[in-house]
């Protein structure tokens, strides 16, 4: 029985043989590219050209069950993953079982069995290619190519042009193609001798080959033989390329549209339900926002959309749904937030740096030079040839952003793409009456479980989240609270949706009547945790507060010496006959992980309820009669 619970995104080519669909609408380029081969002359070489997870391997899926998939099919097709010919092989050894494989795949089709001679001439090719390796090893092919007719290479061709020959006379079929995939994932040096090879071997009637390659692994593997890519040799890397490749087809990534993709794939990872779903404008932000940050490489969007999965897996696992609660307990965030969430996690795997920044700093809009400096990055009166460049920028943030991006060759590139983003983010955040910080600092703690960085050190003072902080302790002491005072249970809960600078806990149904204030800041030697609450006391009862202060003063000292206490002498806010008491403690601890260690978390759980305690004897002495 067919599992339907499972839905996260696989990163598997996509297969028409199993009636897989085109989710990125490239049909008309396949079509045009299949029409193209079923008239193409031979020999002929394909080169499909993108980066890697840019799809070609489904591409290739698609021309081979279109081209070879039936009998009636006007091609033999023959499928070979180089990588799985190169792993933990020798380089030279990886070349001669490619070539062994397409002798043998050859030999399956045709039913004509590989006579004495093909063989003579693989074991002379695999003598000779071993003795070359030995010798002198960049020069394998070269070797192996060139030589008199009675070459081991001239040999195989031949052998191989008459058998191909021979069964396509017989079948009347159009020809052979061979689909030679991966060739962006061996080494780049061995790609490029395979390339020379095939073509020496195969470039016969009859025979097409389709190769998935990245033109700059080719320039990789070219650089022992031309040095790095200049303007001054530029030339002979593209001659090289162009006596291979006869017809070069570049993945047409930016022609994907990925709205329709988007839409079932987060509604598949239930990231949004059906009725947004159908908001095509809430659909247009997401792709908006991943064409800035990953782009519409599909490897990369399927990443982020299991990140997205991971994420709401994990936060509901905690019992920390992403933010509000819907009917049944399940989650249900707020476009803002779930738009949110997106851009954040396209940004960390995007553009790490970035990312990093904003976990520090969460309100962008509010960077300034004191951030650059902290983050290393060239003052503000240095940057002599960039100053005209700064000056374009009329806000601080973004002069901020662009020395960041500056810093870094590939975020440089995509500086603009980073602007707009940011831009767009800042635009439907305030266009909701919020801010930028809150926002983004609500949101961020919660992609950093996908965050890399985040397995590599511990969080720290310098890096912690302030509202993801303040969020995760406030949320652990309502579990403790609840068992601590059993009689309000049902009174002790969240006040205020968002978790901002402050986090707020109430001991009453009523919002503002009973409840205590977390706070936190960085400090020089740690965090600082100050929890206060506040309470109107009549002016003529100072001698009783003094005395109330004086017991919460003692309780402290035996029971949470950690603690500071402060609030009770300078109570200079008065309203009528009545002044306000803001009584606070306050603990500081070295890091994050102090905080979260049972013996802290339960003595900020005991000194809460103290404090609530202490807030209602101040609250009774305002009403009790003299």
């Amino acid at each position: 029985m067919k599992n339907t619970d499972k839905y996260s995104i696989t990163d598997t080519p996509r297969d028409v043989s199993k009636g897989e669909q085109d989710k990125f609408g490239i049909c008309p380029f396949e079509n045009g590219l299949i029409k193209f081969i079923e008239h193409a002359n031979t020999p002929m070489t394909i080169a499909l050209q993108g980066e890697w997870g840019s799809g070609k391997t489904s591409l290739m899926n698609t021309l081979k069950n279109n081209l070879c998939g039936s009998d009636s099919a006007k091609f033999f097709g023959v499928w070979i993953n180089t990588w799985e010919y190169s792993l933990m092989k020798d380089a030279n050894i990886a070349l001669i079982d490619i070539v062994s494989c397409l002798v043998d795949e050859i030999t399956k089709i045709t039913g004509v069995s590989t006579g004495k001679q093909v063989w003579n001439s693989i074991m002379k090719f695999s003598l000779m290619a071993g003795s070359a390796a030995l010798n002198r090893g960049a020069d394998v092919v070269k070797e192996l190519i060139e030589g008199s007719n009675k070459s081991p290479i001239s040999e195989l061709r031949k052998e191989m042009e008459s058998k191909i020959n021979e069964h396509i006379n017989k079948t009347g079929k159009q020809g052979f193609i061979f689909f030679v995939d991966d060739l962006d994932r061996i080494e780049p040096s061995v790609a490029v001798q395979l390339l020379e090879l095939l073509k020496n071997i195969f470039n016969l009637n009859h025979c097409i080959f389709v190769l998935a390659i990245d033109y700059d692994v080719v320039i990789k593997g070219l650089e022992p033989k031309f040095g790095k890519l200049s303007e001054q040799n530029e030339r002979e890397f593209r001659s090289f390329f162009d006596k291979i490749i006869q017809v070069p087809f570049s993945m047409p990534v930016t022609s994907y549209m990925i709205d329709d993709f988007l839409k079932e794939s987060l509604l598949s990872i239930r990231y949004i339900n059906e009725n947004q779903s159908n908001k095509q404008e809430l659909i247009t932000m997401f792709s908006e926002i991943s064409n800035l940050s990953v782009g519409t490489n599909p490897r990369a969007l399927k990443r982020l959309l299991n990140s997205l999965l991971l994420i709401h897996c994990v936060n509901s696992a905690k019992d920390a749904p992403l933010l509000g609660k819907g009917a049944g307990g399940e989650v249900e965030e707020t476009e803002l937030e779930l738009v949110v969430n997106f851009a954040l996690v396209s940004i960390q795997i995007a553009f790490p740096m970035i990312y990093k920044l904003l976990t520090a700093h969460p309100g962008f809009d509010k960077w300034t030079d004191n951030i650059a400096m902290q983050m290393n990055l060239i003052p503000y009166n240095q940057q002599n040839t960039k100053q005209s460049q700064l000056e374009t920028f009329s806000e601080e943030w973004i002069q901020t952003l662009f020395k960041l991006c500056d810093k870094d060759h590939y975020l440089k590139k995509k500086f603009s793409d980073i602007l707009k983003l940011l831009n767009h983010l800042k635009k439907i955040i305030e266009e909701k009456n919020e801010t930028v910080e809150d926002v983004i600092g609500d949101v961020i703690s919660l992609s950093s479980v996908t965050n890399l960085d985040a397995f590599d050190k511990q969080p720290s003072k310098d890096d912690f989240h302030l509202s993801g902080f303040l969020k995760t302790l406030r949320d652990e002491m309502i579990q403790r609270l609840k068992k601590q005072m059993p009689e309000l249970k049902r009174q002790i809960d969240v006040q205020g949706k968002r978790v901002k600078s402050n986090a707020f806990i109430k001991f009453s149904k009523k919002d503002g009547e009973y409840c205590v204030k977390l706070h936190a800041v960085p400090v020089e030697n740690g965090i600082c945790l100050t929890i206060s609450t506040t309470a109107l006391i009549s002016m003529d009862k100072s001698a009783e507060l003094t005395k109330t202060a004086q017991d919460f003063y003692l309780l402290q000292k035996s029971q949470y010496p950690q603690f500071t206490v402060y609030g009770f002498e300078n109570n200079t806010v008065k309203k009528g006959n009545e002044q306000l008491v803001t009584p606070c403690v306050s603990l500081t601890l070295p890091s994050v992980e102090d905080f979260n260690s049972e013996d802290s978390l339960s003595n900020i759980s005991g000194i809460i309820a103290e404090l609530y305690r202490l807030m209602k004897n101040l609250k009774e002495l305002c009403i009790r009669k003299n």
